[in-house]
């Protein structure tokens, strides 16, 4: 098995990241994302290039990668107003990595870095017609809310 590495993402991923933004889109929409336009395909993707910034400052998103190529990637911002709760808007992994392991090491590295700063509840918001997503949450201990929201109470 190849070595994965997790980090925090940086403006420099942000090539990266698009890449299996747009190819986990490919997969989730098949024959129907040839036909979009340029315009709904960007609409589609969730790596846009003006919110990638505050995902890069938040200091919860993170990027898996072997060999220097990224593989996977996790959105997550602290759910303000309340500094104790994180919010997963996102999470893909390239689908030709997928069933590896790889959102499991995102999440544990989230988790890592949540207890760290006292963050008590992660939320994700998980699509009903995923049941990869579905089971990830769930191995990760993450309750499932109205088949569409995940919500995972950090020990501290």
């Amino acid at each position: 098995m190849q070595q994965i590495k997790v980090k925090l993402i940086h403006q420099e991923d942000y090539k990266g990241v698009h890449q299996v933004d747009e190819l986990t889109q490919i997969q989730y929409l098949g024959k129907k994302w040839k036909n979009l336009s340029s315009k709904k395909k960007t609409e589609c993707l969730v790596s846009r290039k003006e919110d990638f910034k505050a995902y890069v400052d938040s200091g919860f998103s993170l990027v898996a990668y072997i060999r220097n190529n990224i593989v996977g990637f996790l959105f997550a911002y602290e759910n303000s107003p309340f500094k104790d709760s994180i919010y997963v808007s996102h999470i893909a992994i390239d689908p030709e990595f997928q069933g590896q392991g790889i959102g499991q090491l995102l999440y544990k590295e989230l988790i890592s870095i949540a207890k760290q700063k006292k963050v008590k509840k992660i939320e994700a918001l998980i699509n009903t017609d995923n049941p990869n997503s579905m089971s990830l949450h769930k191995k990760m201990g993450f309750v499932l809310r109205d088949r569409k929201e995940a919500v995972l109470h950090t020990p501290l």
